[in-house]
């Protein structure tokens, strides 16, 4: 049974489609996983980032994007959900130069456009926008599960919107990691996104629940190790779950998300911020495994 790790956060640019695919790397070569990644973003960061831009426009021409998964799906009535995936992607090989058993499922540009139109399709057998909007994303939600019988880990990448298929992503995770910059804007995301996750109204409400047991936690990414980022980041973590884990400001990392056709290990993808992915990994690899076991 496969382990549901959302990625996500109600902010963009907080480096949501980096960590999701540095985890799916680092699970891959050091945890030895079956790994796929969801891109439920519209940006498609990390297809680009997994495939490059070609290997992108090839799946978008061939209808194999999430997009298409959904729209052709949408009533599980034809079709194998395998048929949409890129297997043994990206440009990492294992220490014995293997490719991954890393697969994507490829973002789509249109994948806000077809969920609209998904909408509209459930709305000639509804009239209530409640009970159409909760079928849509009902349905969505079985489709992301449909995967989790071949895979280790699957990684979703949400768009930092209120999208059927990102509220879908929340509902099915087993655990959310949210991303952050260390800035007062993403600590306001950071609040938007843990009341959506546990479905409270109130920040007084959330605190209720014990930091233990709430289905998210956060990870500074971008930090630069000035007093300033480390206040917001300990101000975080007064209300938020919080890894002990950074990911710093780096180039290496923003390189990272280059991809290139030639194959190498993960050590020289990361370069310099190899040891604060590991160590990121490290960190969540247990929580994930303690998670699985307890249900």
């Amino acid at each position: 049974m496969a382990f549901f790790l959302a990625v996500a956060n109600r902010k963009g640019g907080v480096g949501k489609s980096t960590v999701a695919v540095g985890l799916a790397h680092a699970s891959a070569v050091w945890g030895s996983k079956r790994v796929l990644v969801l891109d439920l973003d519209s940006q498609c960061n990390a297809s680009l980032i997994l495939q490059g831009g070609r290997g992108w426009l090839d799946a978008k021409k061939a209808n194999r994007t999430i997009s298409d998964y959904f729209f052709d799906m949408f009533d599980e009535s034809a079709g194998a959900p395998r048929d949409y995936l890129v297997h043994n992607t990206g440009d990492v090989r294992d220490a014995d130069g293997r490719a991954l058993r890393l697969s994507l499922l490829p973002g789509s540009l249109m994948l806000e456009d077809v969920q609209g139109e998904l909408y509209v399709k459930e709305a000639r057998q509804a009239k209530d926008p409640d009970v159409v909007a909760s079928r849509v994303k009902g349905r969505l939600l079985r489709l992301l599960r449909r995967f989790e019988a071949n895979f280790d880990l699957v990684i979703l990448d949400c768009a930092p919107g209120l999208s059927f298929a990102a509220l879908a992503a929340l509902k099915t995770a087993d655990l959310v990691l949210v991303p952050f910059r260390p800035d007062y804007v993403s600590q306001l995301a950071v609040d938007r996104v843990a009341l959506l996750i546990e479905e409270k109204r109130t920040i007084d409400d959330l605190r209720e629940i014990d930091l233990s047991a709430r289905r998210y936690i956060c990870v500074a990414n971008g930090a630069r190790g000035n007093a300033r980022d480390r206040n917001i980041i300990d101000e975080i973590g007064l209300d938020h779950p919080l890894l002990t884990a950074q990911l710093p400001h780096s180039e290496d990392i923003a390189n990272a998300f280059d991809w290139d056709a030639s194959p190498k290990r993960i050590e020289e993808k990361y370069g310099s911020a190899t040891a604060a992915l590991r160590t990121l990994y490290e960190e969540v690899a247990p929580v994930m495994a303690a998670r699985l076991a307890a249900e």
